[in-house]
């Protein structure tokens, strides 16, 4: 009875294991489609609206949610708050420290835009700010399409491991 107990904690760990790595590939897609929508918001604000750089960020992340919002508004108080660090290292620390989930390739894109933002004029923020944003939702349909054809991999071979060594216990 024990040994069938364990059998199942098992097979039951490792498929939660795989459903992990499913959250994971769904997480991106979702950070990603989240952070586009809120560089649109920062372009409305920043090109059109002329806003400062603080309260564009802060329209950002009222325009967005979950890690993406945190992400905004972290850089946003960093920006208003006393200190010595640039807008480019403000931007680069917010996204590494957050809850983001990105690939490299998705933060080597966003690093490329902390230079440009609160530096130049309305226009050149306004075409990086859709540079970006047209790069994120591109990066969002690879990964959307890499959680279709991997996320039935992980959640397979989770439960079948589980099973294999299951099997072995038994």
């Amino acid at each position: 009875m024990i040994h069938l107990m364990g059998a199942v904690l098992v097979t039951a760990g490792c498929g939660a294991l795989g459903l992990g790595a499913v959250h994971c590939l769904d997480g991106r897609v979702r950070d990603l489609g989240e952070l586009a929508a809120g560089l649109d918001t920062l372009q409305r604000e920043l090109g059109w609206r002329l806003s400062p750089l603080p309260q564009g960020l802060e329209m950002a992340a009222r325009a967005v949610h979950g890690p993406a919002a945190e992400f905004f508004a972290q850089c946003a108080q960093k920006i208003r708050g006393p200190g010595e660090q640039t807008f480019q290292e403000i931007w680069r620390e917010g996204l590494s420290g957050g809850r983001l989930r990105l690939a490299k390739e998705d933060r080597a894109l966003l690093e490329r835009l902390g230079p440009v933002l609160g530096r130049y004029d309305g226009d050149s923020q306004r075409g990086a700010l859709e540079e970006t944003a047209a790069g994120l939702r591109s990066l969002q349909g690879t990964a959307a399409d890499d959680r279709r054809r991997l996320g039935r991999v992980y959640g397979v071979l989770g439960t079948t491991v589980g099973l294999l060594l299951a099997i072995l216990l038994i």
